[in-house]
């Protein structure tokens, strides 16, 4: 099935972390989406238990982190050199 021909109108911003011709959500996209629920979910817990966080899955968190926004902004500057080639 070929791909529908891409609309031009569409938020350049949603098109950046959106697949929009699927409707599905970029890979980097979703893994700062997961680092951030981690994280939210490590202080919250270290705020119901009065502990502090532990070391291992804070640092976890934050290499998902940090994996996610990199691999964003490689698949950002991908579309946008695929957008600048002619053709």
């Amino acid at each position: 099935m070929p791909d529908k021909p891409r609309d031009k109108t569409l938020n350049p911003t949603l098109d950046k972390i959106m697949d929009t011709r699927s409707g599905v959500l970029s890979f980097g996209s979703m893994t700062l989406l997961v680092g951030g629920l981690s994280l939210a979910g490590l202080l919250f817990w270290g705020w119901k238990t009065d502990q502090e966080l532990p070391l291992w899955p804070a640092l976890l968190v934050a290499g998902v982190n940090i994996f996610g926004a990199v691999r964003l902004a490689m698949e950002t500057r991908a579309r946008q050199a695929a957008a600048r080639r002619p053709g």
